[in-house]
């Protein structure tokens, strides 16, 4: 699969890994739909292709850690599932599922884990809840300053 980052201006690039055909195109008929095309170069090699849109990077993590949903004051195991500069994605674990309804988007959390670096460095955050899909939960941080280890953690 090819990965292709949107700019600013909605513009991407479909680069084809068989012939090295490139094509500029605008992605913004796709910014609330399917992120995934399969796209037929010309050469006649079909290529999935994701289009992404964020602004950041997001790692793929698998980090433990605790949630707290402000509302209820209930205190849930949660794994991160992603992280980048501006929030991350986490899952609640199966006992917890059921807090999940007490959850919805602007809602505050708090979260707290460890990083997987050398230094196991500990990450507590306050949160915004931007978006919720079953079991899955995408927060925002709430402040605009990320922790140096985090920084560190990501490059």
């Amino acid at each position: 699969m090819v990965k292709a980052y949107v700019d600013e201006q909605n513009q991407t690039v479909f680069l084809c890994p068989n012939c090295g055909f490139q094509k500029k195109f605008d992605a913004s008929p796709f910014k609330d739909k399917k992120k995934t095309l399969n796209v037929k170069c010309k050469c006649g090699i079909s290529t999935e292709m994701e289009i992404e849109f964020r602004k950041q990077f997001r790692k793929k993590v698998e980090l433990f850690g605790t949630c707290l949903i402000k509302k209820t004051q209930k205190r849930c195991e949660m794994i991160v599932r992603d992280i980048s500069f501006s929030g991350i994605g986490l899952e609640l674990l199966h006992i917890y599922k059921k807090h999940i309804a007490d959850i919805e988007v602007g809602d505050i959390i708090e979260v707290d884990f460890k990083l997987d670096n050398k230094k196991e460095d500990q990450i507590r955050k306050r949160c915004i809840v931007r978006s919720k899909r079953e079991n899955h939960i995408g927060a925002q941080f709430d402040d605009e300053n990320f922790s140096k280890q985090l920084g560190f953690y990501l490059i």
